[in-house]
């Protein structure tokens, strides 16, 4: 351990024997930059962009607790040792720091020469940050890191944590008063939550973990994860594509009493992370170019039009009725969680496009176009000049088969939620409508509960100035099929007209 470095004032340490043993004496095959607690130098250091760091080995949070004797007292530190595991990085750069007082900070560097080479088995703990904790869990803290390896790959880490308290990290707890240490990872598209494994002589089943949004009054997510091994970490994922707004995870430790009685249950929450799903803006240079290039063209078409009406005057007229407007690019958007409806949509996409050549766009076209489904939803919306959020049916009948157990679309998720959110962020540029089948008794989504709302065979005639009668529309083999899958989804959900909660137009 660096307890032995802990209390230097040095500005550079060797670290060798840290990492080779004490048999290994030469001071340049470890170092470590010491930077002064709580200094400008500190909180200036520099990170990258978040990436994956599974290849540099293992980077692992294990508190643990000191009471040091200060004259006629005693006071708790919280020892927030850092374990490195399975090293295959050269240099490894990180930053303690307070979330809301960014002048407490506590910043290393540690750099390995090249001339050697750390075996698999290799483990270096560094134990050198004493934030002092009370009977609270509290001061939120983030952990920033970035490694250098062999190649000069660059890898960059970041977690959230808050203090643990004493009762946390003792060794003498029970299980009716134990909470475990927590803490986030943040990778591009999902948190990874950590949990510290509790103490030998304690019984827990499993944790409860729930993924809660508006300062915890509601559940994003829950999940029972079982403890099969005492004394390793617990990850849990949730992937936040889509989300907006503070997130944070809520662990409850599951042990007998708690689970069959509901007795002895403690929780402990994690730091709130704030995400914002919009989509990127471009850079205001490249915007601004962009802009003064389309004004350009723009007036440009303006001139000639001014200059084709007042000098081709009977030719311009003449052509006038051969003019056709650019048919609208529809965007649909659908909850996937009821198989028959999802098939229902599917099949009306297709006769749309089929029988009225309309431009239609949605999550089925992925794996044929961009196979990343973020990149297709933010084109799609970009190009879209309506979306349709076809209202599905209630949650209740959504007991049949999931569609992503199916072949018949992609296995993506979220792509409904992620339509939505940016609906949210830009819904004056699109003309937003509910789009109601005879099965559709659900809830309409807050993005689009203010939108329009039309029947389906109104909204071809609302999009679509040659609407063919139903008459004709059963004349085509795809016409059929569609109101074939109507006719089942509506004898086996079983919508009912004082069910729907908005009015048709």
């Amino acid at each position: 351990a660096f307890s032995g470095l802990c209390g230097r004032n040095n500005s550079e340490l060797s670290c060798t024997t840290e990492i080779l043993g004490q048999r290994s004496t030469d001071y340049d095959t470890c170092r470590m930059k010491v930077f002064p607690p709580d200094s400008q130098e500190c909180g200036a250091m520099t990170f990258g962009p978040l990436s994956p760091n599974t290849h540099i080995g293992g980077v692992t949070l294990k508190p643990y607790i000191v009471t040091m004797r200060h004259n006629t007292f005693y006071v708790n530190h919280t020892v927030l040792n850092i374990t490195f595991s399975n090293i295959k990085w050269k240099t490894m750069k990180f930053r303690f720091q307070d979330k809301y007082r960014e002048t407490k900070n506590h910043c290393r560097t540690i750099t390995i020469s090249n001339d050697i080479t750390i075996d698999d088995e290799s483990v270096l703990f560094y134990d050198c940050y004493w934030p002092k904790t009370d009977d609270r869990d509290g001061q939120s803290h983030t952990l920033d890191f970035e490694a250098v390896a062999d190649d000069k790959t660059v890898n960059r880490g970041k977690y959230y944590f808050n203090i643990p308290s004493a009762e946390m990290l003792s060794l003498t707890t029970t299980e009716d008063r134990w909470k475990p240490f927590i803490y986030i990872e943040i990778f591009n598209s999902i948190m990874r939550l950590h949990i510290m494994p509790p103490p030998r002589q304690l019984k827990i089943n499993a944790y409860r973990i729930r993924v809660v949004t508006l300062g915890g009054r509601r559940d994003v997510q829950s999940s029972r994860v079982p403890l099969n091994n005492n004394t390793e970490e617990v990850t849990y994922d949730y992937n936040f594509v889509g989300m907006n707004g503070s997130v944070s995870f809520v662990v409850t430790p599951l042990h007998d009493q708690c689970e069959m009685e509901g007795l002895g249950c403690t929780s402990v929450e994690s730091p709130r992370i704030k995400i914002s799903s919009e989509p990127q803006t471009l850079n205001i240079c490249i915007a601004s170019i962009t802009a003064l290039i389309v004004a350009t063209l723009f007036a440009y078409y303006i001139v000639l039009r001014l200059m084709r009406r007042y000098c081709c005057h009977d030719r311009y007229r003449e052509e006038l009725p051969l003019m056709i407007p650019t048919p609208p690019k529809i965007l649909v958007v659908y909850s996937p969680a009821n198989r028959l409806h999802a098939e229902c949509v599917m099949s009306f996409v297709t006769y749309l496009r089929s029988e009225y050549g309309f431009d239609i766009m949605y999550d089925g076209d992925i794996s044929s176009t961009l196979k990343d489904p973020y990149n297709w939803a933010q084109k799609a919306f970009e190009l879209a000049t309506h979306v349709l959020y076809v209202v599905g049916p209630a949650k209740e009948a959504n007991s049949f088969k999931n569609i992503y157990d199916d072949t018949i679309i992609s296995p993506l998720q979220n792509v409904d939620v992620l339509l939505l959110s940016f609906v949210r962020a830009n819904r004056s540029t699109k003309e937003v409508i509910n789009v109601m089948f005879d099965h559709s008794n659900g809830e309409v989504p807050e993005e689009t509960k203010h939108a329009k709302t039309i029947h389906w065979q109104k909204l071809i005639s609302y999009l679509s100035k040659d609407l063919l009668p139903k008459v004709h529309i059963m004349r085509s083999e795809k016409g059929k099929r569609f109101y074939e899958d109507l006719n089942r989804a509506k004898k086996l959900l079983g919508a009912k007209n004082d069910e729907v909660s908005l009015q048709y137009e």
